[in-house]
């Protein structure tokens, strides 16, 4: 089933419930000085498969041109599987040299830049900056990242973050 999230341009989205109303509206887009698009996918879930939804958010950064903001949320079945999730998306790949912080929005979150000892980090252009920042809550993975000219890019990975995390946080109290 075909049906679009409320307030947000959107393409091949599916059924959505629970995880999808934590993405950002229109007016946190206002505020953060963005557009774009959203899709959301559910999944059956079973033992091998513990991932009940995917959130995918391409934004282009208005003030920022060329720097994209990236929103992936997911929601799993249980502590576990995220915790591994999360443990491998925020470490693999990536050195210590770029990490700009650590557990400052939660239990579970890190923020980071890209840098030259990363994985393929030498491949990087001059000046391209990608931040990323992890943030589980309940049984929910943020991901949010940038990739662009800008280095205060950061920024905005970081209030984005901040709305999600919020929204949880109300709507989980």
């Amino acid at each position: 089933m075909v049906q679009d999230l409320p307030s947000l341009p959107t393409t091949n989205t599916t059924h959505t419930t629970s995880a999808a109303r934590y993405l950002l509206n229109e007016q946190d887009l206002r505020q953060l000085g963005m557009s774009g698009n959203c899709t959301t996918e559910e999944y059956q879930t079973s033992a091998s498969s513990p991932l009940v939804q995917y959130s995918f958010c391409s934004y282009n950064i208005s003030s920022m041109a060329g720097t994209e903001l990236v929103i992936e949320l997911k929601k799993f079945t249980n502590f576990e599987d995220l915790n591994g999730t999360y443990q491998y998306n925020s470490l693999h790949m990536f050195s210590a040299q770029g990490l700009i912080s650590q557990n400052t929005l939660g239990d579970q979150s890190r923020f980071r830049v890209n840098n030259e000892n990363d994985y393929g980090g030498n491949l990087t252009p001059p000046g391209v900056y990608y931040y990323h920042l992890w943030i589980t809550k309940n049984l929910h993975l943020i991901h949010v990242t940038s990739g662009g000219n800008n280095k205060d890019a950061g920024e905005h990975v970081t209030r984005a973050g901040q709305m999600m995390l919020s929204k949880l946080e109300f709507k989980l109290a």
